[in-house]
């Protein structure tokens, strides 16, 4: 990576920290409203249009967030092609991990 693109990541990573505020706040209110329920409770809760959005994009934002923290840290202490390598690993991660996210989320009832 170039060094020119370090503002973009700065902002980047701001503003999806700023995005998660409301999205860890609920996901924090609905799992302390629904202590307790069973799993048959649980997947109704996230078969919900709203709650499936919203569930989907906390994981997408946090991935996201966690795949530009991630870079930082790579470009800090891996020198060499080990560095292209972990950060295309990182991408993959990070899009597994919402793509899964997502194809649980939606393959709920609703």
């Amino acid at each position: 990576m170039s060094g020119r693109n370090g503002t973009t990541t700065f902002i980047m990573q701001r503003a999806s920290a700023v995005l998660l505020l409301p999205l860890v706040a609920w996901f924090v209110w609905s799992v302390a409203a629904h202590a307790g329920d069973d799993l048959a409770g649980a997947r109704l809760w996230a078969g919900k249009p709203m709650n499936t959005i919203l569930l989907g994009a906390f994981v997408t934002v946090g991935a996201f967030h966690m795949r530009i923290g991630m870079m930082e840290v790579i470009e800090d202490y891996i020198h060499g092609g080990l560095n292209s390598i972990l950060n295309a690993l990182n991408w993959l991660v990070a899009i597994a991990v919402a793509g899964a996210t997502w194809w649980a989320l939606l393959s709920l009832p609703a």
